[in-house]
């Protein structure tokens, strides 16, 4: 079963009940909540869930906060890795409220965005230099090296907090059956990177935390010269919960499949039928690019009888 992320509805409507009918009309069963959902669009459209449309996953922070509505709904409206302890706080008691709506609603998991190490980003900079075309020479690889000591220097307090964090997130996910998939990050600086990812996994070993995967911040990662995503799904796949499907060209992601350079035979062979499969394409890509998107994966996943 494949589903799709509600934020390619992102300006396009408030009406929840659209949105829950638009999937279906899609010929998809199964769908992800996502932050810029706000509570009164949730109301609208939580008669039809599980009922109609399957929630499968949740994106933390979910529903967006009421008393926040000044500010945009994101995954990193909070961070977890805050040293700021009110900070921290709040972040994990509205993640502790995303739980609760996933419980509510039967969701099988909920994606995190752990937060960053407390460093300039160096994102920007290796951007530039692959669209100079100058990834792979040596001045590239120097800088890459020269931030990631930078990095490792900075890191602990950061970690430390995530750890702290997700301590606390673990034992309610565990009250409430639900799992906490840890995403893969699109920049440089933000938390986990491969080897945290690891060590992540160890630490909270028969718990409730497991891996998602995003194919669109693997690929960019990739092309900038960090790390390749197949050593991702390589070394974390037997701790997958689900994943993020969307093209990407470049460092450009969160595009519809087929439209871009990513190898989804070679991504796929990589999940089982138990894995949670999102869409999760950019409100940016018009319906006609999104329905051929939806009918690509599908063939390719009829392919492997899944």
């Amino acid at each position: 079963m494949i589903g799709i992320s509600t934020c390619w509805w992102h300006n396009r409507t408030d009406n929840g009940e659209e949105i829950v009918r638009e999937i279906l009309q899609l010929g998809l069963e199964s769908v992800e909540l996502e932050y810029r959902i706000t509570q009164s669009i949730y109301q609208q459209m939580k008669p039809h869930l599980q009922k109609h449309l399957k929630v499968n996953s949740i994106h933390n922070f979910f529903p967006k906060p009421a008393d926040l509505s000044f500010k945009r709904g994101s995954g990193d409206l909070f961070l977890l890795s805050s040293t700021d302890k009110d900070e921290r706080q709040r972040a994990v008691q509205y993640t502790i409220r995303t739980i609760e709506n996933a419980h509510d609603i039967e969701a099988r998991a909920i994606i995190l965005h752990l937060g960053r190490v407390d460093i300039l980003g160096v994102t920007p900079t290796l951007s530039e230099r692959y669209e100079g075309g100058e990834r792979k020479q040596k001045e590239n690889l120097h800088l890459i090296e020269e931030q990631r000591q930078e990095r490792e220097s900075r890191q602990r307090k950061n970690f430390d907090a995530v750890l702290r964090s997700l301590d606390v997130l673990n034992r309610e996910a565990e009250k409430k059956d639900v799992f906490l998939g840890i995403e893969n990050r699109y920049h440089f600086h933000e938390i986990p990177n491969f080897e945290e990812i690891g060590i992540i996994l160890n630490e909270f070993q028969g718990g409730n935390i497991g891996y998602w995967h995003d194919v669109g911040h693997a690929t960019a990662q990739e092309n900038m010269g960090l790390t390749p995503q197949t050593d991702l799904l390589d070394t974390y796949g037997d701790k997958l919960i689900g994943i993020h499907l969307h093209d990407a060209k470049g460092l450009d992601d969160h595009l519809p499949p087929g439209d871009g350079e990513v190898n989804f035979e070679k991504i796929l062979s990589f999940l089982k039928p138990s894995h949670i499969k999102i869409l999760e394409i950019h409100p940016k890509v018009d319906r006609k690019d999104l329905i051929e998107g939806i009918e690509y994966i599908k063939n390719l996943l009829a392919e492997r009888k899944e």
